[in-house]
Parts: structure tokens; C-alpha cells; sequence
């Protein structure tokens, strides 16, 4: 007993210490010479002093045009094109053109020895005279009745037999002259005079190049932007700063089930000469017309919810959520979100917020 009552009596007595001292610091803080916390003033107790207003430039929203345009990669074919050969079996004797020079339709192109064949013309025809011949004379001694009628019916078949031998033989010298089968641009020759060729084997390309096909595909979602005798725009790599226009000549029934494209072609006029077939060309097939809202690219400012602008309403700007469309040499179309002629700021908005307090100032010059 008398050592708990030691205890409480140890324990109160440190208790009041301890609030003695702290009525002490309170005490000594009022005496002369202590220094007192500065009073917080209106301006402030609210966080700070007010934000000075942020310098911006503005645009307004313009209204303009804008049309949904087809892209595509694609490559220029020749109007015609074909590898000339032989039809028979042959050896060359002469050549008729020099390589890449134009040829008519109809020219000649090769000829082929033809000795042993016009030797066959040449009996033919002496075997077709000798049977008009017996026909005739056939005919004579039956008014007379002196020959059989059958031997009469003979002479008259082995006639015909004569002619068809002789056209054959004609048609096969024919073949030793081989012909352009239409105008165009010949290629090389890749034989020369002497050479034995097999029927079937290329001797040379004729490509029909005054009009060229433009060849190119789209995706199946561009179908309906497409017609027969639709203008398209051609660029080529190749022959730079220049544009050409086409027509488109032939839509592809059939898609593509890998790539989902549809292949189109477009007539496209070269009397200029200035393409070849096989050249990597840039087609632009322009969509309807549409009226569009649209801002400089600088005023649009992205969020992770989309893309917004602020609008300058007096000495205010306002956050405006918008849906972007095409962007166009430096002006991005506003699909919603936006009106023309509403002012939107194009510098400074990158530190701005809703509502907050800014001062329009002109453009900086370059």
C-alpha cells in the first residue's frame, strides 16, 4: 500500500510540471520584446494573389471546302501490249526495224527463209492449172457424150483438192512474214538475222504506249465513290511537278477477298511520250464537295479523352470539347464541338484552363 501511494503522488506531481512549464512559454510569449506571427490579410487567406492575365493569340474558324478523297498506290500498263513469234519454225533472214523505234500496224517485222515453201506455191499452182485443165476438157467430151459422167465428177474434185492445196501453201508462205499486229513502240529483238527459231518463241515486245491504263486498287469501303468515265489525278516519281488526268475505264466485278480491294483501271492519254508502262504512280480520286469548319492545327490541344480547343468569349477562355476530322495543309476540320467564325486561341493554349483570364495580343511576325 504505502508503495502505490508513492506512485500516485510521483505521478501528479509530474503532471502539474509539466502544465506549469507550458502556462510558462504562453506567458513569456506576451512579455515585451516577443515576436507575434503576422497576421493573415483577406488577400492572402484565399491561397495567393490573383493570376495576371495569360497572352494568347487567336484565329477565328473558317468555313470551307473539303472533299473525301481516294489515295492510292498504283502502277501504268500499256494500252496493248505482246510478244511477237514465230508461228512456224524457221530461220531469219531479214529484220525489219531497229529496237525501240515506232512500227505501224501491218509493218514487217521479220521474214523468214522462205525458199522451200514458195517451191511448194509454185507446184500447187502448176497442179491447179493442169486439173482446170482436165475439167474443161472433161467437160467438153461429156456435151458429147464420150467420157463417163464419173470420170467428169473426178476431174471436178481433184480441181478442188488443187485450189486448197495451193491456198494452204500460200497461208504457210504468209506465215514466213511475221507482221506489227498493231502500232506501238517496239522493244529489243532478242535475235538477229541466221538464227533457227522454234514456232512459239518471243522474238520481240511491241508496247501500244500513246495511251496508257492506269492500274491501281482500293479498299472495298471506297466502292461507291466510284463510276465508269470518273476523272482521277496521276503523279508520277518519276516525272515530278507534273499532273496527269485519266478516266477511270474499268471497275473489276471480282474483289480481292486477301486485301478487300477492288482493281480499277483509267484510261490515261501519253501522246506527250513523257510516261512508260511499268512506272510507280500516286492516284488521288476526288470525293463530293463539303462544306467543313476548319482551324489552324496549332488550336487544337489533346486530352486523353479527345481533342479540345478554347475559345476566346471576351477576356475568358473556354475549354470546347470538339471531334476532329481531315487535317489539310496545316487546318484540321472540326466535325462537332464548333461553329465559323467563333475565335479560338492558336498560342498560349497549352497552359491554359477553363476559364481562365487571358489578353489577346496580334500575331508575332516571322
Amino acid at each position: 500500500m504505502k508503495k502505490s501511494a508513492a506512485a500516485l503522488v510521483l505521478l501528479l506531481a509530474l503532471g502539474g510540471a509539466a502544465y506549469w512549464l507550458q502556462s510558462g512559454d504562453q506567458l513569456k510569449s506576451l512579455l515585451p520584446g516577443a515576436s507575434l506571427a503576422p497576421a493573415q490579410t483577406p488577400a492572402t487567406a484565399g491561397g495567393g494573389a490573383k493570376r495576371a492575365a495569360s497572352s494568347v493569340e487567336v484565329a477565328t474558324a473558317e468555313e470551307g471546302q473539303l472533299s473525301d478523297d481516294i489515295a492510292a498506290i498504283g502502277s501504268l500498263v500499256s494500252d496493248e501490249s505482246v510478244d511477237i513469234s514465230a508461228e512456224t519454225n524457221g530461220r531469219i533472214v531479214e529484220i525489219l526495224f531497229a529496237d525501240g523505234t515506232q512500227v505501224n500496224a501491218g509493218d514487217v517485222l521479220f521474214r523468214l527463209d522462205d525458199t522451200l515453201v514458195k517451191a511448194v506455191v509454185a507446184d500447187a499452182e502448176a497442179r491447179l492449172a493442169l486439173a482446170k485443165t482436165v475439167v474443161e476438157r472433161n467437160a467438153a467430151l461429156r456435151k458429147s457424150n464420150n467420157i463417163a459422167q464419173s470420170a467428169v465428177d473426178q476431174s471436178n474434185t481433184e480441181l478442188t483438192l488443187a485450189e486448197s492445196a495451193l491456198e494452204l501453201a500460200k497461208v504457210q508462205l504468209g506465215k514466213l512474214t511475221i507482221r506489227a499486229p498493231f502500232s506501238g513502240r517496239a522493244g529489243f529483238r532478242s535475235v538477229s538475222i541466221g538464227a533457227y527459231v522454234q514456232a512459239g518463241a518471243p522474238l520481240v515486245h511491241v508496247e501500244k504506249i500513246d495511251v496508257l491504263k492506269a492500274a491501281f486498287s482500293v479498299p472495298e469501303l471506297n466502292y461507291a465513290q466510284l463510276s465508269l468515265g470518273q476523272n482521277i489525278m496521276v503523279t508520277a516519281d518519276a516525272v515530278p511537278g507534273e499532273t496527269f488526268e485519266a478516266k477511270i475505264s474499268a471497275i473489276d466485278p471480282l474483289l480481292d477477298v486477301n486485301g478487300r480491294a477492288l482493281r480499277v483501271r483509267a484510261d490515261l492519254d501519253n501522246s506527250a511520250d513523257k510516261l512508260r508502262p511499268g512506272m510507280l504512280i500516286r492516284v488521288s480520286v476526288r470525293g463530293p464537295s463539303r462544306s467543313s469548319v476548319m482551324v489552324p492545327e496549332a488550336a487544337i490541344v489533346p486530352r486523353s479523352s479527345g481533342s479540345v480547343v478554347f475559345v476566346a468569349t471576351g477576356e475568358k477562355a473556354a475549354e470546347t470539347k470538339v471531334r476532329t476530322g481531315k487535317r489539310v495543309d496545316g487546318a484540321v476540320e472540326i466535325i462537332e464541338g464548333l461553329k465559323a467564325g467563333t475565335q479560338v486561341v492558336t498560342a498560349g493554349n497549352a497552359r491554359l484552363s477553363d476559364g481562365a483570364s487571358i489578353a489577346i495580343v496580334p500575331p508575332a511576325s516571322n
